[in-house]
């Protein structure tokens, strides 16, 4: 079974594809970063026993010290790099498609549209569903992580200035 399909199409369906998998990633971070806080929108922290520092701790004193998690791992953010698409078609004969306002040139033989360009079609014609079957359909897509945001980086740093000691206790 072969369908028709114009390379326009084609190229504006693996647009496409593309723009939808980078929304994806993008989705995935923003309900990652949720997870840092709590159903109150405050941030989940861990609480450490650390030698005390203080300059009149006793020895054995332990300072408890609070951080926000977020501060703490690194942002992990990704977009994608390229993509790179390899398939086999079958390419059928050009074709002139006239534009909407298209007109014949003096000689007739090309049609050429307000902007004076002429426009090329090319049909293609794959060979059938890919699904159930081997194909030489082959993608390949690279992503690469990317500085944080400059709305995260406030939101880290912000989170870094409330992180500290919040008591001491002397431990047994």
């Amino acid at each position: 079974m072969s369908s028709r399909v114009d390379l326009k199409e084609l190229i504006e369906a693996l647009a496409g594809a593309v723009i939808d998998a980078q929304d994806r990633i993008e989705q995935h971070q923003i309900a990652k970063l949720g997870q840092y806080f709590d159903e109150d929108n405050r941030p989940r922290t861990v609480v450490m026993r650390l030698p005390s520092m203080q300059p009149d701790a006793e020895p054995g004193t332990e300072d408890l010290y609070r951080a926000p998690l977020l501060g703490l791992v690194p942002a992990n953010a990704l977009k994608i790099k390229d993509v790179e698409m390899r398939f086999d078609v079958d390419l059928g004969a050009l074709s002139d498609d006239a534009l909407p306002d298209a007109r014949p040139t003096a000689t007739g033989r090309d049609w050429q549209g307000s902007a004076g360009a002429a426009r090329k079609s090319v049909q293609v014609h794959t060979r059938g569903p890919l699904v159930g079957r081997r194909s030489t359909a082959h993608v390949v897509l690279r992503v690469e992580g990317c500085e944080p945001t400059e709305g995260h980086a406030r939101l880290v740093g912000q989170l870094n200035q409330v992180q500290g000691v919040f008591d001491t206790q002397q431990t047994l």
